[in-house]
């Protein structure tokens, strides 16, 4: 027979010289943080996390917050201004259920994305030239694609066509790429320069396509 050294009952097993039950109360299924900062894009509601914005739900964020010592542990958030955090499960080498209950202080940011400014902006990388017929199922596909990719544009008629403003080079080449395989056109591609980023030269891609008449 052996002794828990804290409390001193008798017992055949001991979990790092404790019995069951203050093991168990000794050590916890996780550990929070006093404070949580949260920093949301106001347009859109993404969370940075670290130098990168993500489309997360807050309580995937908030888990990434906390340590989890057990297994099999569920954490249940209830979240205002101060966060509840219910926590359930095992601590290792104990076959006693655990329940444990926190409260963290959440503190949000507000900024714009990335993203957002940008699409909020005048910005593009991409301006594709669109000069010819140009069906109303044409844009509409344009349409899924940007929102697919999870980028943006801007479209504008002119005349003879229309102007689209792509928010990335790579889309642009796929919306390209598309209207290529469908019509006989002219496509022509140059580049413009139109700034320095940290010593290097930023071009934006300038696709003209004319579509020409069977």
């Amino acid at each position: 027979m052996r002794f828990c050294f804290l409390c001193g009952k008798k017992t055949e097993k001991l979990i790092k010289g404790y019995c069951e039950e203050c093991y168990n109360k000794k050590f916890q299924l996780i550990e929070v943080p006093k404070e949580i900062f949260v920093t949301t894009c106001s347009k859109c509601n993404k969370i940075k996390e670290g130098n990168k914005w993500k489309d997360m739900e807050i309580d995937e964020f908030l888990r990434n917050k906390i340590k989890i010592f057990g297994k099999n542990v569920k954490i249940r958030f209830e979240i205002n201004d101060i966060v509840k955090i219910y926590a359930k499960g095992f601590l290792e080498e104990s076959k006693k259920l655990k329940e444990e209950f926190h409260e963290v202080k959440l503190k949000i940011k507000k900024e714009v994305c990335s993203g957002c400014s940008r699409k909020f902006t005048d910005y593009y990388e991409t301006l594709i030239q669109i000069r010819g017929s140009l069906t109303n199922d044409d844009i509409d596909s344009i349409d899924d694609i940007v929102l697919i990719k999870k980028g943006f544009y801007r479209i504008k008629e002119v005349k003879g066509g229309y102007d689209f403003f792509i928010s990335s080079k790579s889309l642009g080449e796929k919306i390209t790429e598309i209207l290529r395989k469908k019509y006989k056109a002219e496509i022509k591609k140059s580049y413009k320069l139109v700034r320095r980023k940290q010593g290097k030269n930023i071009y934006r891609n300038i696709i003209s396509i004319r579509i020409l008449s069977d």
